[in-house]
């Protein structure tokens, strides 16, 4: 069975050491009554264990368990998702002094992939709207037009008989693969976003160096640090 998590916005945080094999994604639950969407082989499938993902800035362990029950290692970042997730310095001077950093603790969750293959969906050029932190009113500077850039970012795993993929988190399990129907091909996890939280994105989850943000026009991208670091 093939599985695939979207990832429709998230803040994928800087490694905390060299050579880690996880990486971490910063999430915000939405004001919806499920922040998780499921399809079987192209159907709505049943409700998952919570729907939530939970706030508190607890961690959510997406693992994949082998038939024994051991959690496979490691991570496998494409190119695409390389190149193609919004990088800070998209918006921000590449400039140390100037781009701002991920307040971790600021999170509802942190979700914590210990594998899966990270690749780039609907590519494309984004506006942002620059703002001012002080009274979040527009600052009126033009549009800012930004390259090419990732809207999703998928993560695939592929499952033998007998093995699990899951979100874990400190309740249990948020959606597990052992609840999906019998004979089902492929599975679509897709963890929502909405226009309401673009300020915790872009505003009151980054450590801001310069009096001004930036939104984008619509539900926020997924987020990396600049170019070439974290």
């Amino acid at each position: 069975m093939r599985v695939t998590i979207v990832l429709l916005t998230g803040a994928f945080l800087p490694p905390e050491q060299e050579g880690q094999d996880y990486i971490d994604v910063g999430y915000f639950e939405t004001p919806f009554a499920t922040d998780i969407d499921v399809f079987e082989d192209s159907r709505t499938a049943r409700s998952s264990p919570q729907g939530k993902l939970g706030k508190g800035n607890h961690r959510i362990e997406v693992e994949h368990l082998e038939r024994d029950g051991a959690v496979k290692k490691s991570v496998k970042p494409t190119i695409s998702y390389q190149h193609d997730i919004l990088k800070k310095n998209d918006l921000y001077d590449d400039d140390d002094a100037v781009i701002p950093t991920f307040k971790t603790a600021a999170y509802d969750c942190i979700l914590r992939f210990n594998s899966g293959e990270f690749r780039s969906h609907d590519v494309k050029e984004r506006h942002f709207t620059e703002h001012k932190l002080s009274d979040d009113s527009s600052t009126g500077a033009p549009k800012k037009k930004t390259r090419r850039i990732a809207n999703e970012i998928h993560v695939d795993y592929v499952l033998a008989d007998g093995e699990t993929l899951r979100l874990r988190g400190s309740k249990g399990d948020v959606w597990s693969s052992s609840g999906v129907t019998s004979g089902t091909k492929e599975v679509v996890v897709r963890l929502l976003t909405d226009d309401s939280l673009n300020e915790s994105y872009h505003k009151n989850a980054l450590d801001h160096k310069v009096p001004h943000y930036y939104l984008p026009n619509s539900d926020p991208p997924p987020m990396d640090g600049p170019r070439g670091g974290g």
